[in-house]
């Protein structure tokens, strides 16, 4: 809640049992807490507030604290209490209404702890369970609420829920931040201003629900002058829970019509176009950073505080809405890292092949992996992001708890399947009106006598509209003497949802239109009155109704389509009927709809066979095919789906401290939208190095080891700890290290000159190819205090003028024979190749398929440890390879040796070891285990990563810069020795540091202190 200033201070005694109470300021004894809650109510409603403190009536709603509203302040309620200070209140909201009690919903208890401070609380919306067996007596009212919870009062605590075993479905009441393109509404213009009410043939609106904690942010879907902004936005607020987000049309239509509908929407669906650089459909970098700046928008919208007249309230989560949105996840973990989003497609999402055209791919992936949970409707379309992921990617995932969990920088992101759920209360509702049974009976009679075929379908060429004409002439040309005359086509037309912001059909879509009517018109000349078009613009909800009342058979022949709950609507609209359906196996719902006839629409002859059928099936073959279907659609309500993901969605939270198998979040890296958030392991602690305390410490010191992984040095990306990522985004093919530039080794050089350092360069590259590097004259006057190793210390070169071996007489041997074994997968498997070097053997397999080249490499894994099980070497499968090594050969191994060389002479005082990847996390390990080897007690120690990561380092820098930028203060200080930095230059250090520097994160605490 808010909290606002001043404490109390005067006590007031109170006759009921609890000795002092106050009513004004007091000396800190008593807190002041305000409660303040959003709830339509009926006229004579009463809302209280009741809890476990005697001044809320100690759970008996009719003694706890009423709450109070204004005409102007509607539907919001408020209420001031005075608790003592310290005290941990639980607490729960109800209604009274002639004698009954209407509790707010959810197992768990709202809580708070009151300080020395007055407190505002506000507690968004009320969720009432407005059903009757909640409804009780109120002298029976905490009782039997108590009962119905398997306990002594309405809710429980969390250390409730947990006794009881913590049931996924046991989800505590938080509320929700829903993102979405559109908000769930219709606008009108009426009398000069704008009047809006619930559009039910959104997602967004079948979710709304006065008992769910729900609050929407979308664009409008009309321009909304500058002036009459405020109004539309406090209207909307106060009547919905609708945060708009106001657009300009040309914005807008760039956005939503054009990028998404034009571009992503055919990706998504599968289909590749070559476009001419004047069509829509054509990439345009421009309309891409439009999109860009609207899904920010988006986001800080969702996250504005509810204190500045926003959504957000401490402990909500945000729910992301479909491929419109797919940059907002990363923006709103930018602002907010600890929050916990989750996303769900509502489309079918394309396959590796067709997916990875987009410029963009490894942008959106990397945002879309900034979520916390993604939803699917179908496993298709998971098992094609998991592919993306992987092949894209190189990310792995693994099943757990019927989730799955894709591994990313130190973060499981859960990914879920299940089809969206359907509003059957409010369709029979709609059903049963009285508009919608007048319509029934006028079109029952217009077709008097004759077999209606209904479908229902947006204006879009993957409808498959044409090829379903296409069938129905076929059937009526072969079977005209059964069906001329008797039988009827009603396409019932619906708008694309993305032609809000343009209020017309685009270019491809008019294209179809025209192409349905010309199908139409030329079947009716054959064979007059057999096919009815309606238009977007006479179809609605009412009329949909009305013809799937008259309907004897659905018929759907969509080429690919995603959500689409016309067919549950026809099911619930027939309901006592059980009349069939006959629909496409590529639409997303197909697979549920058991009992339906599945036809391919590609094939004419299957579709009218399907159709046949259908309209012959005998009344009990009817029931028999259909009535479980009937009652799949009748159960399967929207309300259980959004109770089902709201506590996946609550499993993922990002400060679920009960799962172990998670660490701390930390911040992120990179400033683009593939920037990431790490979860780090709970045993370690992370810190920014504070680079001008590493500047002071090595100005004291006078015995330095400056140890540098050689690639996290001189590498020339700008983004550090997702290399992988760098080498899929631009194409890089087995590429070759490249040679150290010229700034690398003048630093290098200047901080070898300094007699006090010894500067060792670690590699994992081969001999030959680090030996070539430093083979120069130019480096001879530095070797004294200077060293470098090369294939991860099995060889190196120090204050001689010829290289050795870490160990002597190794035993080689094994090389033949995996060499033997990984030619066989190298033939087996295209794109992947064998490194040779001297003492080790990698296959390397980034350029191949990753699924199948990740199968490969686990079963070359286990077949590597089968035959070289006697020999002393580590199979080590790593990112997109697999190496094979001896045990005694590894980065720890080379430094504790060079160390304890150093520490013979003279006791070392500054330590500094940087790196980057896996191969130097042994290194890391010993390095902060630093009581191993060195014996000085005031020596600094630094083990530094470069790039945040889950890592042994006790340290990290953000990126290369910050590294080089660290070496060339060093170097400074080493050349100027005699002489101290000014104030100047620490600022100047202090200045390119990063701002969170210093920064301690505990992962066991989860915070950063």
């Amino acid at each position: 809640g808010d909290r606002g200033e001043g404490a109390s201070t005067k006590p007031e005694r109170e006759e009921n049992g609890t000795g002092m109470a106050p009513t004004g300021p007091t000396s800190g004894l008593f807190t002041t807490v305000t409660f303040k809650i959003s709830c339509e109510t009926q006229f004579g409603d009463t809302l209280v507030v009741t809890g476990n403190a005697p001044t809320l009536g100690s759970w008996k709603p009719e003694k706890g604290l009423k709450l109070e509203t204004t005409p102007g302040d509607y539907p919001l309620w408020q209420g001031k209490v005075q608790l003592h200070t310290g005290f941990s209140l639980e607490y729960k909201y109800a209604i009274l209404r002639e004698g009954h009690v209407t509790w707010e919903e959810g197992l768990v208890n709202r809580t708070l702890r009151t300080s020395n401070e007055l407190l505002v609380v506000n507690d968004g919306w009320f969720n009432g369970i407005r059903v009757d067996v909640q409804t009780t007596p109120l002298n029976d009212a905490t009782e039997v609420a108590g009962n119905a919870a398997g306990m002594a009062k309405p809710g429980g605590s969390a250390e409730d829920v947990k006794a009881m075993g913590g049931k996924a479905g046991d989800v505590p009441n938080f509320g929700v931040v829903i993102v979405a393109s559109l908000l769930p509404l219709k606008a009108s213009r009426e009398g000069g201003t704008w009047q809006f009410e619930w559009d039910y043939s959104r997602a967004g609106a079948k979710l709304s629900n006065p008992k769910r904690n729900f609050k929407y942010v979308g664009w409008v879907g009309v321009e909304v002058a500058p002036e009459e902004q405020d109004d539309v936005r406090e209207r909307l607020i106060s009547k919905f829970r609708c945060y708009p987000v106001f657009l300009d049309h040309n914005l807008a239509y760039n956005v939503f019509d054009v990028f998404c509908q034009s571009i992503l929407s055919p990706v998504f669906h599968h289909i590749i176009e070559l476009a001419e650089e004047s069509s829509e459909s054509c990439w345009k970098w421009d309309r891409w950073h439009e999109y860009e700046k609207v899904n920010k928008h988006f986001s800080d919208a969702a996250l504005t505080p509810v204190s500045q007249g926003g959504p957000y309230a401490a402990g909500d989560r945000v729910w992301v809405i479909d491929y419109e949105m797919m940059l907002v996840p990363h923006y709103t973990v930018r602002k907010m890292p600890s929050a916990t989003i989750g996303f769900s497609f509502l489309s079918v999402f394309p396959s590796t092949e067709v997916f990875r055209v987009l410029p963009v791919r490894i942008e959106l992936l990397c945002a879309l992996l900034c979520a916390d949970l993604i939803s699917f409707d179908l496993f298709e379309y998971a098992r094609h992001f998991l592919h993306c992921c992987a092949r894209l990617l190189g990310l792995e995932h693994r099943s757990r708890r019927g989730l799955i969990g894709v591994d990313f920088n130190g973060r499981r992101v859960n990914v879920r399947c299940g089809l969206i759920g359907f509003d059957v209360a409010r369709t029979r509702e709609l059903r049963d009106t009285k508009d919608v049974q007048v319509l029934k009976q006028q079109y029952a009679k217009e077709h008097e006598g004759q077999t209606v075929i209904v479908s229902c379908d947006k204006i879009d060429r993957l409808s498959g509209i044409s090829l379903k004409l296409t069938a129905f002439e076929s059937l009526m040309r072969s079977s005209s003497h059964v069906w001329y005359g008797k039988l009827v086509l009603v396409q019932l037309l619906r708008r694309p949802y993305s032609t809000y912001a343009s209020q017309k059909l685009l270019k491809g879509q008019q294209r179809e239109l025209d192409l349905i009517h010309e199908l139409a018109d030329s079947i009716n000349a054959s064979y007059p009155g057999s096919v009815k078009i309606v238009d977007p613009s006479e179809e609605n909800p009412k009329l949909r109704a009305a013809y799937f009342c008259i309907g004897d058979l659905y018929l759907n022949t969509s080429v690919r389509t995603g959500l689409d709950w016309s067919p549950f609507e026809y099911v619930m609209c027939r309901e006592s009927q059980m009349n069939p359906l006959c629909v496409s196996e590529f639409l997303g719902c197909s697979r549920v709809l058991s009992g339906s006839f599945s036809i391919n629409p590609w094939n004419v002859d299957c579709v009218v066979d399907a159709v046949e059928k259908a309209l012959q099936l005998s009344s009990s073959e009817r029931v028999h095919r259909l009535k479980r279907l009937y009652q799949f659609v009748a159960n399967y309500d929207i309300d259980r789906w959004v109770h089902s993901i709201l506590a996946d969605i609550w499993a993922a939270r990002k400060d679920n401290k009960e799962d172990k198998d998670l660490g701390t979040l930390a911040p992120g890296l990179g400033l683009g939208p593939d920037s990431r958030f790490l979860r780090l392991e709970a045993s370690c602690v992370y810190t920014h190095l504070d680079i001008p305390e590493v500047v002071e410490k090595y100005k004291r010191s006078s015995r330095r080891v400056i140890l540098l992984d050689y690639g996290s040095a001189y590498a020339p990306h700008s983004l550090v700890g997702n290399l992988q990522v760098d080498a899929r985004r631009y194409g890089a093919r087995g590429a070759t290290p490249s040679r150290p530039d010229q700034d690398f080794i003048e630093l290098v050089k200047g901080l070898s000159q300094d007699e006090r350092n010894t500067v060792f360069l670690l590699s994992s590259q081969e001999k030959s190819m680090v030996k070539e590097w430093f083979s120069k004259e130019s480096w001879e006057q530095f070797w004294a205090n200077l060293g470098v190793t090369a294939e991860n210390g099995c060889f190196y070169r120090w204050g001689k003028p010829h290289w050795e071996s870490l160990v002597s007489d190794l035993d080689l041997s094994w090389m033949a024979t995996a060499h033997k074994v990984l030619r066989t997968y190298t033939d087996r498997v295209h794109g992947t190749y064998i490194q040779e070097k001297s003492c080790s053997i990698v296959w390397h397999y980034a350029d191949c398929d990753q699924d199948w080249g990740a199968m490969q490499a686990r079963e070359l894994t286990d077949h590597l440890e089968d035959v070289l099980e006697h020999h002393e070497v580590d199979v080590i499968p790593g990112q997109c390879r697999v190496e094979v090594r001896p045990k005694s050969i590894n980065k720890g191994v080379a430094v504790e040796l060079l160390l304890r060389s150093i520490e013979q002479k003279k006791p070392v005082d500054f330590v500094l070891c940087v790196g980057d990847d896996r191969s130097d996390e042994d290194m890391f390990a010993l390095i902060r285990d630093r009581q191993r080897f060195i014996e000085q007690e005031n020596c600094a120690v630094y083990a530094c990563t470069v790039g945040l990561r889950p890592s042994h380092a006790g340290y990290y820098l953000s990126e290369m810069a910050e590294l080089r930028q660290m070496l060339k203060a060093l170097q400074d200080k080493s050349i100027s020795a005699n002489r101290s930095y000014s104030t100047t230059d620490l600022q100047l250090l202090d200045r390119h540091a990063d701002s969170g520097r210093g920064a301690r994160f505990s992962p066991v605490a989860g915070v950063r202190a």
